[in-house]
């Protein structure tokens, strides 16, 4: 185990330098991209996670930032990189957090190569609707069906006549 992670070691070292071969691999053109997303459908009030996706990479050497508000985020997880075709990478970073309507989050990624840095932004849209209106609609719609029973209740018996021959 110990002579794989010194191979491991070595190749990571020896990354930074792919990008004087020759390029006869699909290598990124431009800068990286990086985009910021939830991993559920936002409701406010209920944990989520925020995705940080940076494309169009290479090499896989960066720095992954988040900020809130502008004040800088703590304890965010690991970032996670993973090769696509050719040369080209794509990296993950995520970020717990309880959402809110004045959320303003920023995910921050520097290239460590060329240190270009790519900033996403995230704030709440399009929110589902709160189990509160859920629970209104119901509970009307339940008074409803009730006050239906009764009022057909008392139309039967008051528009009942006996049977006559």
């Amino acid at each position: 185990m110990g002579h794989e992670q010194n191979q491991g070691a070595a190749l990571l070292q020896m990354l930074p330098l792919l990008w004087l071969l020759p390029h006869s691999w699909a290598v990124p053109e431009g800068f990286p991209i990086a985009e910021v997303f939830t991993l559920k459908p936002l409701e406010f009030g209920k944990p989520n996670t925020l995705v940080c996706f940076v494309s169009n990479l290479f090499p896989p050497m960066l720095t992954v930032n988040w900020q809130h508000h502008s004040v800088p985020v703590e304890g965010f997880g690991p970032t996670f990189v993973s090769a696509v075709d050719g040369l080209s990478f794509q990296a993950f970073s995520y970020l717990n957090f309880t959402p809110e309507p004045s959320d303003i989050f920023s995910c921050i990624v520097t290239h460590e190569i060329d240190r270009y840095t790519a900033i996403a932004y995230w704030v709440p849209r399009n929110a589902l609707p709160s189990d509160l209106l859920e629970n209104v609609l119901c509970g009307v719609a339940f008074g409803l069906g009730v006050l239906g029973i009764i009022v057909g209740i008392v139309l039967i018996i008051y528009f009942r006549k006996p049977c006559s021959d």
